[in-house]
């Protein structure tokens, strides 16, 4: 196992070596300064790795199991949640609201009911949406799945069956115009639009997240039990 460690690090050293020779121009004229000049010409820009994050999660994912957890109090606190997700730069209520109305839009094109805002679910999407600065992906920061999410506190939502998607871009328009930005990415990618015009949810929460750089959005979708 060591052995194999060595050998990554070296090989990493060399090519990082080799990527900064070919790129000073140390090497011109030779045939080893042809070649890392070729291979520099394919090492991504920073402007090439903002745009590669414009991105969105590999996969949507949908749970069908019920959550019977209910508590005392879970509407006060989860009135907090709502109230802090502030931010002076974004306003939030506005990505929210379109990224909601064109969901709305797209399952009315397809004969399909529209989408209720659930406050418990835009609580959990407001979670969701801040632990994806840390960790994009659909596994949370503390290693467990997403819709454990539901057992944080001031957040209940008993579930036939729930659905996520998660979003990031670089933040460089307006609200209503980074959420058709979101939306449409979501659009086309086939497990996403199939998440927002799935005919067994009944209703939906949009949280949004902004970090200073990038402007992250999750969708939770579900039908309670009761």
């Amino acid at each position: 196992m060591m052995k194999l460690l060595r050998k990554i690090i070296t090989l990493l050293l060399v090519l990082t070596i080799g990527f900064w020779l070919g790129a000073s121009g140390l090497l011109n004229g030779t045939r080893a300064g042809s070649w890392m000049n070729t291979a520099v010409d394919y090492f991504p820009t920073r402007m090439e790795l903002q745009q590669l994050r414009s991105s969105f999660d590999t996969f949507p994912l949908i749970q069908d199991t019920s959550f019977t957890q209910d508590q005392e109090g879970q509407k006060s606190k989860n009135n907090t949640i709502l109230e802090s997700n502030t931010h002076a730069d974004v306003d939030y209520d506005v990505v929210e609201q379109t990224i909601l109305t064109l969901v709305n839009e797209l399952r009315e094109e397809q004969n399909l009911n529209t989408l209720a805002s659930n406050d418990m679910l835009k609580a959990a999407a407001i979670i969701r949406a801040v632990e994806t600065e840390e960790s994009f992906d659909h596994i949370r920061p503390d290693g467990s799945g997403p819709f454990t999410v539901f057992e944080e506190e001031g957040i209940s939502y008993p579930y036939k069956v729930v659905g996520e998607n998660l979003g990031m871009a670089t933040y460089y328009m307006n609200e209503e115009e980074m959420a058709e930005l979101l939306f449409n990415g979501w659009v086309e990618s086939e497990g996403h639009y199939e998440n927002m015009i799935k005919p067994e949810y009944e209703e939906i929460g949009v949280g949004v997240h902004y970090d200073g750089e990038f402007l992250y959005a999750t969708q939770i979708f579900g039908t309670p039990l009761y």
